[in-house]
């Protein structure tokens, strides 16, 4: 039986050319080749299956090298490329930080870097995951890295950057690898398949790019597993979407048509049909939000190039893309956002998730409803124009009114000049209800006047010869009533009446602490006005009571008033704890 070697081996780059989705790593490590600006130590970091391994063994297999090729590649036929190629060279050293992380492991290569190569003319140290390395391990390999040998070179490789101390990073050279595109993973997949004689459609292999996330080894393992799935036979999307249990596309499509055409139950079908196919409900809302986002992308041919799939998907993301408005696409992508911020939160997920596809569906009844709203609102801002105008037309038709009281036998014998105002009957008919009784008080009032002049001459002899009403005497005589309220035992009432009052005109202002204040005032206010009114002689004299609470100088002690004191004083850590979905915890 012939062994087998996974592709993610058996396809690995030995040139630089090779190198999938990494042209600016690449052609700087060609330059630096080719101009002899070689640094001492290198830093590899990003994401996993991306190429940072791998460029570290072309790095040093290729400064090595007999015979660098004129687009500066080893020449993988010298005897420095050959027995790298079979794992037997001396000058290059590749240490796993993992399970090499001590300070002794590291004494033991700084111990190596004094011993010049053999062969070759450079002594290449590669150390992965040299992020697992501990803090004393960094420590004893300062000093080398620092100032190693002329024929030493380092080339350090980690997925987490954030993890090493400061003082490593200064001294190395950085290179940031980045995440492989999908249409690069296609380009790749479809050239292994090619050279291993594999039939395949391109939606299968679209479908790994994106699985993968651009590691392209990720990718490389996902397309071993399909091809023994089929064992031998065409790779198809339907096969890779059983094999990785992923939730087809087509879902999306025909929920979306059933939003479109607001029939909820054909939604909730669907969604019932994905449940019992074995997929998470937050797996689907998730793919759901990326598919209206999809559409929005489709709708112009501008922002097509963002969608990561094949040509005949994408036609399909423009057909559904023309059928709905963005104004659709941007509510339904905000429903289906907030189902999935809110998903983990909720105790009956499967409602939660049928609740915004009924949303969903309703959306264009919704704008058609707040349409039809908008029209009798206008119409009524719109009304109030026409009764507006009645009170001037009342107002001016009333002394009109009294000339024709005054004139009526006028009005009889002049019977043509009335008819000729025909119009006008309407509206004296409607203002002569509303200014009838406004003569009748008026004459009323002159008659009353008429009749008893002398009543009406005697008030203001009164209020002449009155006291002035001063602040003292105020005081005086408020002091004297809350005595009277102390000896009959009132004391709520008498505490109240202890307050500060101030004397504007003929008003007392009484400044109250609480609203349980204002109800105790509400309770002697009308036998202490009768008494001061009395004994003042000042029958329009009024108490008003002002509720002004104390301040208070309260510190905040637990953890909401806390947030609370510096959400006041900066707004904007509110949206920031909104935007990101945190709580504050005691």
């Amino acid at each position: 039986m012939k062994n087998f070697v996974v592709s993610a081996r058996k396809y690995r780059p030995a040139v630089f050319d090779h190198v999938v989705g990494q042209p600016h790593i690449t052609t700087t490590l060609k330059n630096a080749i080719k101009d002899k600006h070689l640094a001492q130590a290198f830093l590899f970091c990003g994401p996993r299956g991306v190429g940072k391994t791998t460029c570290a063994r072309i790095l040093a297999k290729t400064i090595n090298c007999q015979q660098v090729t004129v687009d500066t590649e080893p020449c993988n036929t010298c005897a420095s490329c050959t027995s790298f190629n079979s794992g037997r060279s001396l000058n290059i050293y590749e240490l796993d930080a993992a399970s090499n992380n001590s300070v002794e492991d590291i004494r033991v290569l700084v111990e190596q870097v004094r011993y010049s190569p053999q062969a070759g003319q450079y002594k290449v140290y590669i150390i992965d995951e040299v992020h697992m390395l501990s803090n004393a391990a960094f420590n004893a390999f300062l000093k080398t890295l620092e100032e190693p040998p002329s024929y030493a070179i380092f080339i350090l490789a980690t997925t987490e950057k954030h993890k090493i101390i400061p003082t490593i990073l200064s001294r190395c050279q950085i290179f940031d690898f980045h995440r492989i595109q999908p249409k690069d993973i296609v380009q790749q997949l479809k050239h292994i398949a090619q050279q291993e004689g594999i039939t395949y459609e391109e939606e299968a292999l679209y479908l790994m790019g994106q699985k993968a996330d651009g590691a392209l080894r990720d990718a490389l393992s996902i397309f071993d597993l399909v091809v023994t799935f089929v064992s031998g036979q065409l790779v198809s999307l339907q096969a890779t979407l059983e094999h990785l249990h992923i939730l087809d596309h087509a879902y999306y499509f025909k929920l979306t048509d059933a939003c479109l055409q607001r029939n909820p139950g054909a939604a909730l079908l669907i969604y019932d049909e994905i449940l019992r196919s074995g997929f998470d409900g937050h797996h689907f809302i998730t793919g759901l939000s990326e598919h209206f986002r999809n559409l929005m992308m489709g709708q112009d041919v501008a922002t097509l190039q963002l969608l990561e799939a094949a040509d005949s998907v994408k036609e399909q993301y423009q057909i559904q893309a023309s059928q709905a408005s963005l104004a659709f696409l941007f509510k339904a992508l905000n429903i289906a956002n907030q189902c999935d911020l809110h998903y983990k939160n909720s105790n009956n997920k499967r409602l939660h998730v049928e609740v915004a596809l009924i949303e969903l569906t309703h959306i264009q009844e919704v704008d058609q409803l707040a349409g039809t709203v908008k029209n009798p609102l206008t119409q009524l801002h719109s009304k109030p124009s026409t009764p507006t105008t009645t009170p001037t037309s009342v107002l001016a038709s009333s002394p009109q009114r009294k000339d024709t009281e005054k004139n009526n036998e006028k009005c009889k014998n002049e019977g043509k000049t009335v008819g000729s105002a025909s119009p006008l009957p309407a509206k004296k008919v409607s203002t002569l209800q509303a200014t009838i009784k406004l003569p009748q008080i008026d004459q009323l009032k002159k008659s009353f006047d008429q009749q008893q002049p002398s009543s009406c001459s005697q008030p203001p002899e009164r209020i002449t010869t009155q006291l002035p009403i001063t602040q003292e005497a105020v005081h005086q005589h408020w002091e004297t009533y809350a005595k009277k309220l102390k000896t009959a035992g009132k004391m709520s009432e008498y505490s109240l009446l202890n307050q500060d009052i101030t004397l504007a005109d003929t008003t007392i202002v009484l400044q109250l602490v609480n609203a349980v204040q204002q109800d105790i005032l509400a309770g002697i206010q009308e036998d202490l006005m009768a008494y001061l009114r009395k004994i003042l002689q000042c029958p329009a004299l009024e108490l008003k009571g002002v509720v002004v609470p104390a301040e208070k100088n309260t510190k905040p002690y637990t953890a909401q008033e806390k947030f609370n004191y510096l959400v006041e004083k900066y707004p904007d850590l509110r949206m920031f704890q909104e935007k990101l979905c945190l709580e504050v915890q005691d």
